[in-house]
């Protein structure tokens, strides 16, 4: 059960500090759409008590062979027995292309969402940490998120 019209979760995980930037420039850029927004590190998201939030925007570096940030290892298992049908998603990561799987993590969240149930809104955003990560290029993916929340928040009201 969700609330359709509650903040939307942006839950995140970071060690660089790139993908904590990027949750960050999601935050406001949905707020300046007028869009309520939290976000909360993985870690600390009651991933069994989710009735509070409208949508789930989930992000995390790719580490290794393309392994999630540690603080999503458990989050990631929890989220197996969630029910997310219905739910409107998006996911968002870093990743370096100079390896095999450069955005796994991202590719890992996604999947783990549409199998709980959720619809991603938009395709999921890779950043690329190797040519110079600038935060701002997201600008576009995070609108278009924006616009497909309001699409839904729209059908609901």
């Amino acid at each position: 059960m969700r609330n359709p019209q509650g903040p939307i979760l942006i839950a995140w995980a970071s060690r660089t500090g790139n993908t904590a930037n990027l949750a960050q420039r999601i935050l406001e850029i949905l707020v300046r759409e007028e869009l309520p927004a939290v976000l909360v590190p993985a870690k600390d998201v009651d991933w069994a008590s989710l009735q509070d939030w409208s949508a789930l925007v989930a992000g995390s570096p790719t580490y290794g062979s393309g392994d999630l940030h540690a603080d999503w290892d458990q989050p990631e298992r929890q989220l197996r027995d969630v029910d997310l049908s219905g739910w409107p998603g998006a996911v968002f990561g870093c990743g370096n292309p100079r390896y095999v799987t450069p955005w796994w993590a991202v590719d890992i969240l996604a999947n783990r969402l549409k199998n709980c149930g959720a619809h991603l809104l938009v395709p999921p955003y890779k950043a690329d940490t190797l040519t110079g990560f600038r935060v701002r290029d997201a600008d576009g993916w995070i609108e278009d998120l924006a616009r497909e929340l309001h699409r839904v928040r729209d059908e609901e009201s």
